[in-house]
């Protein structure tokens, strides 16, 4: 039997240590925060999260999918609140039951950890890596009272985009590289509460956006009907950022301003701006992930990205679910599993990483443009009509379990080809079907047959 020690307790970690236990190894769960279903943590810092499709089989192979997805709200599209209050409506997929799933990063976090040691992993929480002994295999950890040390064979770490494991592979791989690329806007998570009656106060159904350009508010569904609020705007500036709105004046003058249809819904806005800490964005890449076939990274330690695609936990969750299939692949040679899951997922990070700050761009200033909203018609259009040989980037991503890499090289045919055919159109509706089937033909069916790509949607 392996012995396994996994660091990190958020989501990640749970879960491959779920896998790992069900592959029979010993696990070994560390969390240097204490346990979260005895007290609150990180209050402010609680983005809910999107599960997709990747998310959703990675936790159908280990059986827990349908219990997730009932502590989540399903989410078929995005809502635009322009400045006058006017609303755009965008849905996600073909029809209603391709959706999202809004989901409580704490209730997920907890459902995780407990259905952990129900299976026999050890949890050890308020344990923080202090150092660790690549050659030894002995790691040493600080607990609440005292130093500990355990001995490995196998080290994940699941740590976080600040890793103590990344550090020590860091300062012993001579040839590690690593960059930590912020971008200048933060985020502050607020909330909106149920109205008096009790009802939601906005559509669950959706991811509610108003795009102004630098700055944005985003909100998802709780579960109660609740939401909780994000608001992304640059960290330093004159005016429109945190640096800025340094008074409860100023605060409330900004939302008064900006987004006058959602002011009167959120009644502790002042007390939660000053008191939520702004959290930053960034997007870390490293290689190599392995270090001497003993210690491995994942997660946000490996590959940590900005939100804008609603990809992070959802790509941390399928290295969870390759790492298991090159387990079985390889009859437990830990060696050619740990060699070949970060030949293969890594690109794939990098893919993903790219494309979350693209929808970065997106999500701030261009899904109120109409030259993007023709281009979503048209794009809805071609889905509907070529089920089998179109499904836009977003789609691909969210609803097939298709590489990621190779999600980011359909996505760039497609935008060649939704140029051509937008080039002179007035309106989504007229599009030219067979030119446009004839451009699928040419240049994104051979795409397919060549890296073995269908588009057909993820089914659990």
């Amino acid at each position: 039997m392996t012995k396994v020690v996994v660091a990190g307790g958020g989501l990640v970690g749970p879960l491959l240590s779920i896998m790992l236990r069900k592959h029979g190894h010993e696990v070994t769960l560390l969390e240097k925060r204490s346990d979260p279903r005895k007290e609150v943590l990180d209050g402010g810092r609680s983005i809910n999260l999107v599960l997709t499709s990747r998310g959703i089989n990675a936790l159908y192979s280990v059986g827990l999918a349908r219990q997730a997805l009932d502590i989540s709200v399903a989410v078929t599209g995005r809502m635009m609140h322009a400045k006058d209050g006017e609303l755009t409506y965008q849905p996600y997929g073909r029809d209603p039951s391709e959706c999202n799933y809004s989901i409580s990063r704490l209730d997920l976090n907890k459902f995780l950890l407990t259905e952990a040691e129900k299976l026999g992993v050890k949890t050890v929480f308020s344990a923080e890596v202090e150092s660790i002994d690549l050659e030894q295999k002995n790691l040493t950890f600080k607990g609440s009272t005292s130093k500990m040390n355990l001995q490995y064979d196998i080290l994940f770490g699941s740590d976080g985009a600040g890793s103590k494991v990344r550090e020590f592979i860091q300062k012993n791989c001579s040839d590690f590289k690593i960059s930590n690329e912020f971008i200048p806007s933060g985020y502050k998570e607020l909330t909106m509460p149920l109205r008096a009656d009790k009802s939601p106060p906005l559509r669950k159904d959706a991811l509610h956006i108003w795009p102004r350009g630098s700055h944005m508010l985003m909100a998802l569904a709780n579960l109660d009907g609740s939401f909780t609020m994000t608001l992304y705007m640059p960290h330093k500036g004159p005016e429109k950022s945190f640096e800025a709105l340094n008074s409860t004046q100023k605060v409330q003058d900004y939302f008064s301003r900006e987004f006058s249809d959602v002011i009167d819904l959120m009644p502790g806005l002042l007390d939660e701006y000053e008191q939520n800490p702004v959290g930053s964005l960034g997007t870390v890449r490293c290689s190599p992930w392995v270090f001497g076939s003993s210690v491995c990274l994942l997660g946000d330690a490996a590959h940590a990205i900005v939100p804008f695609f609603g990809q992070g936990m959802n790509c941390g969750f399928e290295d969870c679910a390759y790492l298991s299939l090159f387990l079985e692949k390889y009859n437990m040679d830990w060696h050619q599993v740990l060699a070949e899951f970060e030949n293969f997922q890594r690109p794939n990070a990098n893919a993903i990483a790219t494309m979350a700050l693209e929808n970065f761009i997106e999500m701030q200033r261009k899904v109120g443009d109409e030259n993007f909203l023709k281009r979503k018609g048209v794009e809805a259009i071609l889905e509907k009509e070529f089920p089998t040989l179109y499904r836009s980037r977003y789609g691909l991503v969210t609803y097939t379990l298709v590489p990621y890499v190779a999600c980011q090289a359909i996505g760039l045919i497609q935008e060649k080809i939704l140029e051509e055919l937008c080039a002179e159109l007035d309106r989504p509706e007229n599009v030219d079907l067979k030119k446009a089937e004839a451009l699928i033909q040419e240049r994104l069916v051979p795409f397919y047959k060549n890296h073995g790509v269908s588009v057909e949607r993820f089914q659990f």
